[in-house]
Protein backbone atom coordinates (compact mmCIF):
# COMPACT_ATOMS: atom_id res chain seq x y z
CA UNK A 1 0.00 0.00 0.00
CA UNK A 2 2.69 2.54 0.69
CA UNK A 3 4.03 1.75 -2.74
CA UNK A 4 0.68 2.54 -4.28
CA UNK A 5 0.80 5.74 -1.81
CA UNK A 6 4.25 6.87 -2.92
CA UNK A 7 4.42 7.24 1.28
CA UNK A 8 8.28 6.10 2.29
CA UNK A 9 8.21 4.70 6.03
CA UNK A 10 10.53 3.47 8.63
CA UNK A 11 11.37 0.49 9.39
CA UNK A 12 10.11 0.81 13.10
CA UNK A 13 7.07 2.91 11.43
CA UNK A 14 6.02 -0.22 9.44
CA UNK A 15 6.69 -2.56 12.71
CA UNK A 16 4.06 -0.77 14.63
CA UNK A 17 1.97 -0.62 11.94
CA UNK A 18 2.25 -4.63 11.28
CA UNK A 19 1.37 -4.84 15.16
CA UNK A 20 -1.79 -2.50 14.67
CA UNK A 21 -2.78 -4.58 11.40
CA UNK A 22 -2.44 -7.72 13.28
CA UNK A 23 -4.54 -6.25 16.69
CA UNK A 24 -7.46 -4.14 14.49
CA UNK A 25 -7.99 -4.82 11.42
CA UNK A 26 -5.65 -4.58 7.89
CA UNK A 27 -8.35 -2.12 6.81
CA UNK A 28 -7.51 0.26 9.56
CA UNK A 29 -3.75 -0.46 9.31
CA UNK A 30 -3.77 0.34 5.50
CA UNK A 31 -6.19 3.69 5.65
CA UNK A 32 -3.31 5.24 8.74
CA UNK A 33 -1.27 5.09 5.99
CA UNK A 34 -2.40 8.09 4.12
CA UNK A 35 -3.10 9.82 7.17
CA UNK A 36 0.33 9.38 8.78
CA UNK A 37 1.95 10.57 5.42
CA UNK A 38 -0.02 13.72 5.74
CA UNK A 39 0.94 14.31 9.53
CA UNK A 40 4.67 13.66 8.05
CA UNK A 41 4.19 16.11 5.43
CA UNK A 42 3.29 18.48 7.71
CA UNK A 43 6.12 18.20 9.63
CA UNK A 44 8.57 18.53 6.61
CA UNK A 45 9.38 14.60 7.16
CA UNK A 46 10.91 12.77 4.31
CA UNK A 47 9.24 9.53 5.64
CA UNK A 48 6.96 8.31 8.04
CA UNK A 49 7.87 7.61 11.43
CA UNK A 50 6.92 5.73 14.48
CA UNK A 51 5.83 9.06 15.89
CA UNK A 52 3.56 9.64 12.74
CA UNK A 53 1.96 6.57 13.22
CA UNK A 54 1.04 7.24 16.86
CA UNK A 55 -0.10 10.80 16.21
CA UNK A 56 -2.96 9.20 13.43
CA UNK A 57 -3.65 5.90 16.40
CA UNK A 58 -4.76 8.07 18.40
CA UNK A 59 -6.68 10.59 16.40
CA UNK A 60 -8.86 7.83 14.70
CA UNK A 61 -10.33 4.99 16.24
CA UNK A 62 -10.88 1.59 15.22
CA UNK A 63 -13.89 -0.36 15.40
CA UNK A 64 -13.03 -2.23 18.64
CA UNK A 65 -11.66 1.18 20.44
CA UNK A 66 -15.12 2.58 19.01
CA UNK A 67 -17.30 0.56 20.01
CA UNK A 68 -15.63 0.77 23.63
CA UNK A 69 -15.85 4.72 23.87
CA UNK A 70 -19.77 4.20 22.71
CA UNK A 71 -20.20 1.82 25.43
CA UNK A 72 -18.77 3.94 28.13
CA UNK A 73 -19.77 7.68 27.18
CA UNK A 74 -23.28 6.16 25.74
CA UNK A 75 -24.89 8.36 28.80
CA UNK A 76 -23.52 11.42 26.92
CA UNK A 77 -25.00 10.93 23.76
CA UNK A 78 -28.76 12.49 22.21
CA UNK A 79 -29.99 8.84 21.94
CA UNK A 80 -29.95 7.98 25.35
CA UNK A 81 -32.22 11.01 25.61
CA UNK A 82 -34.58 10.01 23.45
CA UNK A 83 -34.58 6.50 25.23
CA UNK A 84 -35.01 8.11 28.69
CA UNK A 85 -37.87 10.46 27.03
CA UNK A 86 -39.77 7.34 25.68
CA UNK A 87 -39.24 5.38 28.93
CA UNK A 88 -41.51 7.71 30.66
CA UNK A 89 -44.39 7.58 28.39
Amino acid sequence: RCEEEDVEMTEDAYAVLTRIGLETSLRYAMQLITAASLVARKRKGAEVGVEDIKRVYSLFLDESRSTQYMREYQEAFLFNELREHLGTL
